[in-house]
């Protein structure tokens, strides 16, 4: 499976893929009954920009703002005002290849730092996966009537971390049950050990959450995931698969080894006060 050639046609189909991702997962949480996470979400410019507040203690990290470009500098203080009225911090994801100096400086003056630029493992996904199958590892796609099963999977991958709250069941489901998508559960030797999503928006796939039980890790589920979810990636009417995890994690390397590459993408600002 090939790795994507680099255009910028590429960079600019993943940050659009990345900011209509964010809005439609935030948005699943706002239509939520009685918003009970306290979400809204914002557009603005011409394109695909879209600003998402949070209020909930535990979703604080997803307050971000996605496709912001010079174009939108007359509004910038605007869209931090959108945060900072209810004391939220919040990061700016700049388009690629529209910094310029003015627009440093402009970003730096309203108390922004750049956390640097960003990069996202990307793939063709032509439905050819490399490897071997995983001994003792099958993966099947996990539909509604699994919604529990699913879930406890998912807590029990992240025991000690937010998403073992009670309250992140909502919020796991609202992401992975997005239409267009999929969830998959790995077995181990006939017995549930992982679980993943893979959403897919404008023939762009994800790899969403996927987790797996500390007793069935070193196992290779992992891997067998992500070979799974490129296996039917075309089948569900997508072409290219783009991952996260940040560089040197094991999702990381699993990714280098199912022959992702890291494409760039825009810069990341946050704020240095609320």
């Amino acid at each position: 499976m090939p790795a994507p050639h680099l255009t910028p046609q590429l960079i600019a189909r993943a940050e659009r893929f990345q900011a209509r991702f964010h809005s439609a997962r935030m948005g699943a949480l706002a239509d939520l009954p009685g918003n009970p996470f306290g979400v809204e979400v914002r557009r603005f410019g011409d394109g695909d920009g879209v600003a998402c507040k949070v209020r909930h203690p535990l979703l604080r990290g997803k307050n971000r703002i996605h496709g912001f470009g010079a174009d939108d500098l007359d509004g910038l203080d605007d869209l931090l005002r959108f945060y900072r009225a209810d004391g939220l911090p919040c990061s700016l994801t700049v388009l690629h290849g529209a910094m310029t100096e003015a627009f440093f400086t402009r970003l730096t003056s309203v108390g922004l730092w750049s956390a640097g630029s960003g990069t996202v493992p990307a793939i063709v996904a032509d439905g050819q996966t490399d490897g071997d199958a995983t001994p003792n590892v099958t993966v099947r796609r996990s539909g509604p009537d699994e919604k529990e099963l699913y879930l406890d999977l998912f807590q029990q991958a992240f025991a000690g971390r937010d998403e073992a709250d009670p309250e992140y069941r909502p919020i796991q489901w609202a992401e992975d049950a997005l239409p267009g998508g999929a969830r998959y559960i790995a077995e181990f030797e006939g017995k549930p050990g992982g679980m993943a999503s893979f959403p897919i928006m404008d023939g762009v796939g994800f790899f969403g959450t996927a987790g797996v039980l500390p007793e069935y890790r070193g196992r290779g589920i992992q891997s067998a995931l992500i070979r799974r979810r490129l296996a039917d990636a075309p089948a569900l009417g997508c072409d290219l698969a783009l991952g996260g995890g940040s560089m040197g994690t094991t999702t990381f390397r699993n990714f280098e080894r199912a022959g992702l590459r890291l494409i760039p993408t825009g810069m990341h600002w946050t704020m240095t006060s609320v």
